[in-house]
């Protein structure tokens, strides 16, 4: 860190050092991690213009918003084990869904065990989705249902009320809401009591396609939104009712980006790129944003600094606290995310590196075959509103579209082993610059450095011979209640 960002964060020390002696935390900070599901910056404070988020906008206001922030994989399990733990999914083993047999390989450590020894009180509201449960020590747990239907939401605020006035014991409370996960329903028991139509919006521009049918499924998703907010604006009521607002960080953020075309089940930066809030009043200046490249394994290791506890030593991830002080501030050169198992029919494993410019996707498979993502969007039924994995043009529709947007979604299929894009110039992934030989060193630069991650955090699939295996027994592989994998003891060594 240089001079000038040395003093930045020693008046940031300053301004938390009423709540440590040596050290030591004096008064233990609250922490209150809001998670939504599947979406990505689609928030006014983000510029969107097609919506009005004012409770999410208010909080960004009292903190700060991270521009680049990302999680680690696209699909909810695999995210959330990150943001429990600080580890990546294939440090952790949780490569995919639990509904589709995947867990946590080992005893791997997470926020709510290293915070309940440290004398917090957990609480949890919403799904957990991550196995094996034991790894959570969750105090009090009130709604465990994932409520797809998005129904009862007044419960969650106050619950979550209940639970941050039960004692005066700091706490971690984590409250998981349901929108904008499929079915998209654009009301539900009022809320929100004015809908967006269809004829109101435009398709995203990340999918490059635009017809009715696709702006349904969009406006479905701005309408979430807004019943997100609104439950937003009725926790945040709850914790300033409480008298913890002052001693409480709040984190907020989506588990992934929406199930529209190049987004949930991928890596693109639809998939990956994340709103992300936090939050605390006193501590966090007002009104502030940062451009560094900022990941969903941060979490872990922010809180456990500003609790003062020590973190694990294999902890990938980095404190936030230094942009909490500047947020200016050079964060980190390369940020990762990764493409496992997912679930039955999702499967093509890849991993991404970018810098604040440039980003490569690398496909690990080397046997040719499609990625099975792009073939479930781009085959999906025309039936208005009945199936997931919907909001992408079909191939036929795609026949109607410029021939750079054709490209993109043959890219999407099939892709090259590397694919590298400006996004910079090309935010939305269009236009793939692997084969440019003005890009060589970039290209290289960037391997480089995935190469590198790759064996810093011990991938297992970097090893032909494990990927291999995994892939085959994808491929055998049965749908069922009790899907028992073998991964953990070729990929990890770990015996049942």
């Amino acid at each position: 860190m240089k001079v000038k960002g040395l003093i930045y964060f020693a008046l940031f020390c300053a301004a938390i050092g009423p709540l440590y002696i040596n050290g030591q935390a004096k008064t233990k900070p609250n922490v209150l991690l809001i998670v939504s599901e599947d979406h990505g910056p689609h928030l006014s404070c983000y510029g969107d213009t097609n919506v009005q988020t004012p409770n999410l906008d208010q909080l960004a206001g009292q903190g700060i918003l991270f521009r680049n922030a990302y999680v680690t994989e696209s699909v909810c399990s695999p995210s959330r084990s990150s943001i429990l733990t600080g580890l990546y999914p294939h440090q952790s083993g949780h490569l995919g869904l639990t509904t589709h047999g995947f867990h946590y390989v080992g005893q791997v450590p997470t926020i709510y065990a290293l915070l309940k020894k440290a004398g917090y009180r957990t609480g949890m509201i919403g799904k957990l989705h991550l196995k094996p449960e034991a790894l959570f020590p969750i105090d009090e747990h009130p709604i465990k249902s994932p409520n797809y239907e998005k129904k009862g939401l007044e419960r969650y605020a106050a619950y979550a009320g209940k639970f941050m006035r039960a004692s005066d014991e700091p706490f971690f409370l984590m409250v998981n809401f349901p929108d904008t996960h499929w079915p998209f329903q654009d009301q539900v028991e009022g809320r929100p009591s004015k809908t967006v139509t269809p004829a109101q919006v435009t398709s995203f521009p990340y999918i490059g396609f635009d017809n009715e049918r696709i702006r349904s499924y969009t406006s479905s998703i701005y309408n979430c939104m807004l019943r997100l907010d609104g439950c937003i604006g009725e926790l945040m009521q709850q914790l300033e009712q409480s008298g913890k607002l002052r001693n409480t960080l709040v984190i907020f953020l989506s588990d992934h980006g929406d199930e529209m075309a190049r987004g949930k089940f991928d890596i693109y930066e639809a998939s990956n790129k994340v709103p992300f809030i936090a939050s605390w009043p006193g501590v966090i200046g007002k009104g502030m944003q940062s451009q560094a490249l900022v990941s969903s394994v941060d979490i872990v290791p922010t809180v456990l600094e500003l609790a003062g506890i020590a973190k694990p030593r294999n902890l990938t991830g980095k404190s936030l606290m230094p942009l909490f002080a500047k947020p200016g501030l050079q964060f980190r050169e390369y940020l990762f995310t990764e493409k496992n198992a997912d679930q039955i029919g999702m499967y093509y494993p890849r991993r991404a590196v970018r810098d604040g410019r440039y980003k490569i996707i690398y496909s690990l498979l080397d046997d040719g075959r499609k990625n099975e993502v792009a073939v479930s969007y781009t085959r999906n039924s025309l039936k208005p509103r009945t199936d997931a994995v919907a909001g992408s043009p079909t191939l036929e529709e795609l026949k109607s579209a410029p021939a750079f947007i054709q490209k993109a979604y043959n890219d999407w299929i099939l892709p090259a082993k590397v694919q590298l894009y400006d996004l910079e110039k090309d935010p939305y992934e269009f236009y793939d610059l692997s084969a440019d030989p003005h890009y060589a060193a970039v290209k290289g630069r960037l391997l480089k450095a995935l190469f590198r991650w790759q064996k810093e955090t011990g991938d297992p699939l970097r090893f032909p011979d494990k990927l291999k295996r995994l892939t085959q027994e994808n491929d055998t592989m049965k749908v069922s209640k009790n899907m028992q994998w073998h991964y953990p003891e070729y990929l990890y060594g770990h015996k049942r």
